[in-house]
């Protein structure tokens, strides 16, 4: 073509110059530039997708399936634990369990990891992962330990096969940070925590504590007697209050608690020498009334006769009282046994009202214990049932004996409401003492043994359903 038709010719077109050094070192900062901030962009991602989680598992199970995209021709291996590997997730197969061969594997490169080659493993992790700009060359391998710094938690992810750029050793490198810190913070679920707790112990470990938890459930179910708990106390069966037998004066003490008394014994003495002034001056009336009588008979005069007589009989019925009453001064013991209350040793000159308990008297060879039921459980005892009672004073014994008669009305004891249930209980050996206090099991029926335990609170909530 001529050039008059305004065409320009190949031959026209100006050559490229070759570029210059400043020219190719700014392409290299530009593209160094470039693959910086995709390394970064693919770094934020992994730290946006673990963020949101709060289960390890997850975290563990993204973490893997995210480096799986990002590197497809890798395979992905990441295990967890303590000393020894406790799980393993490949990014293919998935949670591989304890026996396959891949787990031993990472077990033993876990182990080999730990003592032989550790020293090694960060000084080529020091040269990998340094604050170098870019690593010398791509690899087809790189370990990284997502350990926990403030537990002995370990972690290792595995990336073999394929090729592992400069760029991907320095974008997983500046992420492995963040991914340990999202990995190890603490889980909000208590079922969790105690998971991994239980996850981080060994096999043999785990095992036992299996069946430990195989035993209490077996026994939860295990049909047993409903136990029912309640308090005693001793009483005597044959005793005697000795009390005052009128107002008087406490004059000599002959027996204390303790003392082994017979019948007639005497225990104490009253003062009886108002008793005797007030015998002298009613005998000087009664004569007093009696002269006067004869003198009203002698002169005729009969009403005042009769009315001497009347005195007389009035003034003669106290002194039999008085008589009576010097007669009962001396104070002795209605039957054998012991004494068991009455210190009046420092009561000796002191006024006795009438009536009032002075002295307790009782026979020790049998003793009676009232048990005291409470009223939430006294519907599962019945006369006949099996009971055990023990002491506190007496250790190492146990008495079993038979549930007498329940009493069909409540008592108030110690602010609560039970039910008084007697037993006879033989003692030779004068072990038990009145007011003694103790704790008794009456066996009722048969029930789960949980029952015992949960009866209290199904009761509670059934009635608040409202049944």
């Amino acid at each position: 073509m001529s050039s008059g038709q305004g065409v320009t010719t190949p031959l026209d077109v100006p050559a490229s110059s070759p570029p210059t050094s400043s020219e190719r070192q700014d392409i290299a900062s530009q593209d160094a530039i470039v693959r910086h901030a995709v390394g970064v962009e693919r770094a934020l991602r992994l730290v946006e997708a673990l963020a949101p989680l709060r289960s390890r598992n997850e975290t563990l199970s993204t973490l893997v399936q995210f480096l799986a995209s990002e590197f497809p021709r890798c395979h992905i291996r990441c295990g967890i634990g303590h000393q020894s590997v406790h799980r393993l997730i490949d990014a293919r197969l998935g949670w591989l369990p304890p026996t396959s061969e891949l787990f031993q594997e990472e077990v033993q490169a876990w182990e080999t990891d730990a003592t032989e080659n550790s020293g090694k493993r960060d000084i080529e992790r020091a040269e990998r992962f340094g604050d170098q700009s870019e690593p010398a060359h791509a690899s087809d391998e790189v370990i990284l330990d997502l350990n926990d710094d403030s537990t002995p938690g370990r972690c290792r992810l595995t990336l073999r096969g394929g090729t592992i750029t400069p760029e991907d050793h320095q974008w997983l490198s500046r992420a492995a940070t963040s991914v340990k810190v999202l990995l190890w913070r603490p889980e909000n679920s208590m079922l969790a925590k105690a998971f991994y707790a239980l996850s981080d112990t060994g096999l043999t470990t785990r095992v036992y504590i299996g069946l430990c938890c195989l035993a209490i459930l077996l026994l939860s179910v295990w049909p047993v007697s409903y136990r029912v708990r309640c308090t005693t106390v001793v009483r005597p069966v044959n005793s005697r209050v000795i009390s005052a037998p009128f107002a008087a004066t406490l004059q000599s003490v002959e027996a204390e608690p303790g003392d082994h008394v017979r019948k007639g014994d005497v225990l104490f003495e009253l003062d009886g020498r108002p008793l005797r002034l007030e015998l002298e001056s009613i005998n000087a009336q009664i004569g007093h009334a009696r002269k006067e009588g004869d003198i009203a008979l002698v002169g005729g005069r009969v009403a005042e006769a009769q009315q001497a007589e009347l005195k007389v009989r009035e003034l003669s019925r106290r002194r039999d009282l008085i008589e009576r009453r010097l007669g009962q001064l001396v104070v002795t013991s209605p039957m054998n046994g012991i004494v068991v209350a009455g210190e009046l040793i420092r009561s000796i000159g002191s006024p006795l009202e009438t009536g009032k308990s002075i002295m307790e008297i009782a026979s020790l060879d049998s003793m009676r214990v009232e048990l005291e039921i409470p009223e939430y459980d006294v519907g599962y005892v019945h006369k006949g049932r099996e009971t055990r009672i023990r002491f506190a004073a007496i250790e190492g014994e146990a008495f079993d004996t038979k549930l007498g008669d329940v009493y069909p009305s409540s008592e108030l004891r110690d602010d609560q409401n039970v039910f008084i249930a007697p037993v006879r209980l033989g003692n030779d050996a004068n072990q038990l003492r009145p007011g003694m206090r103790g704790e008794a099991i009456v066996y009722g029926p048969v029930r789960p043994w949980l029952w015992s335990f949960a009866r209290r609170g199904w009761e509670k909530l059934v009635w608040w359903v409202g049944y």
